[in-house]
């Protein structure tokens, strides 16, 4: 397992665990089986047992479905850190481990109100948010924190830097991303191409 590969578990694991919680959820479960995917070399590596680890769909607050990992107690003791910890961790890494984190608790979509992109980072921990924010807004710039109606609160990168972001998270094909997420990405831009220019 190459160190890439860590920092993006270590953030995907990091941003869609809740404390105190062996496992983790989300919604889409193609971007849960590439998470799988690296969970199962990681344990591997360390020769920790790992059966079971990828779980079926179950219903998500009676509404939706999501997947379901659960975490082998040495691999949560890796990743129970404070997020600045898991960031000085992987300081040189730094746009595998905001992959991880972006496809652990972020969208990335197609914004048609304003013919452009949309990339916002979720999360019921306000101090959480407001480091990753910190550390995001260092090298693109991010609006404000925000709360939604369900109680959680979310950032956006600004919309002019959003295809910036895009490009430095996913501009290497091979590096450890949900081929999933590519695909959307590629959607995205494929609309953004699309769209007549606008009238100044």
């Amino acid at each position: 397992m190459t160190l890439e590969q860590e920092a993006y578990l270590a953030g995907f694991l990091h941003a869609s665990r809740r404390p105190g919680s062996p496992t983790i959820h989300h919604r889409d479960k193609e971007v849960m089986e590439e998470a799988a995917k690296f969970l199962y070399l990681a344990c591997d590596r360390r020769k920790i047992p790992h059966s079971r680890l990828h779980h079926p769909e179950r219903p998500l607050h009676g509404v939706t479905e999501e997947a379901m990992i659960t975490l082998p107690p040495e691999i949560i003791k890796e990743i129970d850190l404070p997020l600045s910890g898991i960031f000085d961790r992987f300081r040189s890494y730094q746009s595998h481990l905001e992959r991880g984190i972006l496809e652990g608790c972020g969208t990335l979509c197609y914004k048609k109100s304003t013919r452009g992109m949309g990339i916002s980072f979720t999360s019921f921990d306000p101090k959480w948010l407001e480091y990753l924010r910190e550390e995001v807004s260092r090298h693109h710039p991010s609006g404000p924190i925000q709360k939604t109606e369900r109680g959680s609160r979310w950032f956006g990168i600004e919309e002019n830097a959003a295809k910036s972001y895009a490009d430095w998270l996913y501009g290497d094909p091979n590096a450890p991303h949900s081929k999933a997420r590519r695909r959307k990405l590629q959607q995205i831009l494929g609309a953004l191409k699309s769209e007549p220019p606008r009238l100044s």
